[in-house]
């Protein structure tokens, strides 16, 4: 990306950064617009003698005719609920301050303004014209909207090659051409060959829907982003902002340095608590990884496991809770389902993949002879470091408590912003600067702003499969695969996945794989919760996986490493993350047993037809694939690094490989052998003394 790339002293830097400051304002307004409403309810309550006993119509006049609740209802009306300011803005916000921080050289700098400009006139343009929408005329396409498209269509695309490369304003580009040049592909081009249509009417078709309407850039990508995804990036740059990143660093030292491989624990620690606040891989990587990737090459481990470490931890920030990434709210608004139930589901395999990552990290220190982190490297907390861990603990908690209590989103991130700001401010004295706050809510929008660019053109790729009929023709294809045996859907949704995911963002995996199994779902005969986080896991392994692992190639330069062993590396750390869909597709109690915790805690359990009921399935279920996940974990980590307490023969190998995979199979016939015979694999290697002329942990007596 390109952001901080401008001149310091430029003014359009200086200019971007004030509208920043204001994206980031919007985004908190928008957020909350639910507990303003709340109090203004509460107030005039509380102000208005024998409220209680006015009926039900009188109370709503009250409400509506009270100045306090007047006021509010112009500021919902005017600024709140517009079609054209929810989604306008923000990619309006997005489009002109990535453009004014784009390009340094003076001799580009010109191009900074136009791309802002032409931003400002479009959107303006679509926005005014959504508004007369609103107000009840019909959407219609005018003779300046086939100007007017192209050119924020145009913005959008260059914007995104500059910031995210070449390879998503590829794509988006393909399916532009092909929408015009479907009708006339040859017929063995089997279901890529469409129907025929003139140039005028496909224009028309994109310019009426994609600019006339909310779809394309507008569509449900931008809807997601705006209404739940960016007070997350507010309330994840406020805390970091805050002095919290090296206070978390410091932490994951002391938690995990004391044991074998320390150093490569400590990053898989730390970035797993980063994601948390972020839930997006690369920048996890690009953030930390100069601070871990260092370390754990000086601890002995090699430059390509190293940058493979950070891949593999950041990519897994996706999938943290209670954040996680914007694709998993993506799930939410697809299939109708509220968000809390998502990251409960979410909260088992989460684990699982970071036990997964912990495992392969031990075994390749024991392989390497790798101890501990130095004692000078991991020293204790001090008591002001054990109170400002408040600064993680309050405000994660009030999210996750609102999160679970009750479904809005925007509510649940406000809450938890104020909540981090409160506790940033009172626990490191150095943010109580009004330039660290500045510098803090800038941040804040200038991530803001790139998450919208990408999303926008996340939006006209799924926009363009939908009207060029292609993710029809391809439903009926897969709807026809779902007919044969589960595994083998699985095989191809997966398949298909990490291939678009290579060159694709997870959300934009997401979609174009959902929306080609629209019609074929319940063919599958699983959960419609279960596929969709099936295709998100591996939308999200995608990243580490060659030859083209984004997150990996991200970390190779800091680790002085190749990008290809570095990919490699990191697919093998994250082995984790391809099995965990299997699993959970095959044993629903790794996403729908914890779902009764909200009954223990007093809420509702969730009766949508997308999930399972959680009481018809066993505890024994959920903690036996709980330990038969752990035992194969162990069996499959220890294979792959070829060591244990010492080396492994080739046959051992083999048999744990075997072992592990079979104890995951849902039939216990199977499973509970298998078991067994990884269970004697163990106690065989550890009897017959292999550890012996092994090589040592260098510095560590940890177990």
């Amino acid at each position: 990306m390109s952001f901080g790339a401008t001149a310091p002293n430029a003014p359009e830097r200086r200019i971007a950064d004030i509208l920043a400051v204001f994206f980031a304002l919007v985004i908190l307004l928008y957020a909350a617009g639910g507990p303003i409403s709340d109090f203004v309810r509460w107030f005039i309550e509380a102000t208005t003698a024998d409220f209680e006993e006015l009926s039900r119509r009188d109370q709503r006049v009250l409400l509506r005719e009270h100045w306090l609740g007047a006021a509010w209802r112009a500021v919902e009306r005017g600024f709140l609920q517009p079609t054209g300011l929810i989604l306008g803005l923000p990619i309006l916000f997005g489009l002109v301050i990535s453009s004014l921080t784009l390009h340094d050289r003076p001799g580009l700098r010109w191009l900074n303004w136009l791309l802002a400009i032409v931003s400002i006139v479009t959107l303006t343009q679509w926005i005014v014209g959504v508004f007369a929408t609103d107000a009840g005329l019909l959407p219609s396409a005018d003779p300046i909207d086939f100007v007017i498209f192209p050119l924020a269509s145009a913005v959008t695309l260059y914007l995104t090659w500059r910031m995210f490369g070449g390879f998503i304003a590829a794509f988006c580009l393909f399916w532009v051409i092909y929408l015009f040049v479907r009708g006339d592909l040859p017929a063995w081009m089997g279901i890529l060959q469409g129907s025929d249509a003139p140039f005028d009417q496909n224009l028309r078709a994109m310019v009426q829907n994609f600019w006339s309407q909310t779809g394309g850039m507008f569509g449900q990508p931008i809807q997601v982003v705006s209404g739940n995804v960016l007070i997350f990036i507010v309330f994840g740059a406020v805390l970091m902002a805050s002095g919290a990143g090296d206070l978390l660093m410091k932490i994951a030292n002391r938690l995990t340095g004391g044991f074998i491989g320390g150093a490569a624990h400590a990053s898989v620690a730390s970035s797993a608590l980063f994601g948390t606040l972020s839930g997006a891989a690369i920048s996890n990587v690009v953030s930390t990884g100069v601070m871990t990737i260092p370390v754990i090459k000086r601890a002995g481990f090699r430059p390509a496991f190293a940058g493979a470490v950070e891949a593999a931890a950041s990519t897994g920030g996706q999938i943290m809770p209670p954040v996680m990434g914007v694709v998993a709210f993506f799930v939410a608004g697809q299939i109708g389902l509220e968000y809390r139930y998502i990251v409960v589901a979410a909260i088992l395999p989460a684990f699982m993949y970071y036990l997964g990552t912990f495992m392969a990290v031990y075994f390749e220190a024991r392989r390497a002879g790798v101890g501990a982190l130095p004692a000078d490297q991991r020293p204790g907390l001090t008591g002001r470091e054990y109170r400002q861990c408040l600064v993680f603990i309050i405000p994660l908690g009030v999210l996750s408590t609102f999160l679970f209590i009750q479904p809005s989103v925007p509510k649940a991130g406000f809450y938890g912003f104020v909540a981090a700001l409160v506790t940033s401010l009172a626990l490191f004295p150095e943010f109580r600067n009004r330039s660290r706050l500045w510098h803090a809510f800038a941040d804040a929008g200038r991530m803001s702003a790139s998450i919208v660019v990408i999303v926008a053109a996340i939006g006209l790729i799924v926009g363009l499969i939908q009207l060029s009929g292609f993710a029809g023709r391809l439903s009926l294809l897969l709807a026809q695969l779902a007919d044969g045996p589960l595994f083998i859907v699985l095989i191809v949704v997966a398949l298909g996945s990490i291939v678009l995911g290579m060159g694709l963002p997870p959300g934009a995996t997401y979609f174009i794989i959902v929306i080609a199994l629209s019609s074929g779902i319940e063919a599958v005969g699983i959960p419609e919760l279960t596929l969709h986080l099936f295709v998100v896991f591996f939308a999200v392994m995608s990243t580490v996986t060659p030859p083209v692992a984004l997150a990996a190639f991200a970390a190779a330069p800091i680790a002085g490493a190749d990008p290809i062993k570095t990919g490699f590396a990191a697919a093998k750390i994250g082995l984790a993350g391809f099995l965990i869909p299997f699993v959970f597709a095959y044993h629903p109690a790794v996403l729908y047993k914890l779902q009764v915790l909200f009954a223990w805690f007093g809420s509702e359990v969730s009766s949508s037809a997308t999930m399972m009921d959680p009481y018809a399935i066993s505890w024994f279920a959920f903690f036996w694939i709980v330990a038969a996940f752990i035992l194969a974990m162990w069996l499959l980590s220890s294979a792959l690094a070829g060591h244990e307490r010492g080396p492994l023969t080739s046959l051992e190998r083999a048999l744990r490989v075997a072992a592990g995979l079979v104890m995951l199979a849902p039939q216990m016939i199977y499973a509970l052998p298998a078991a067994g015979l990884g269970i004697a694999l163990i106690l065989f290697h550890r009897i017959k003394g292999a550890g012996d002329g092994s090589p040592q942990p260098r510095g560590s007596t940890a177990a």
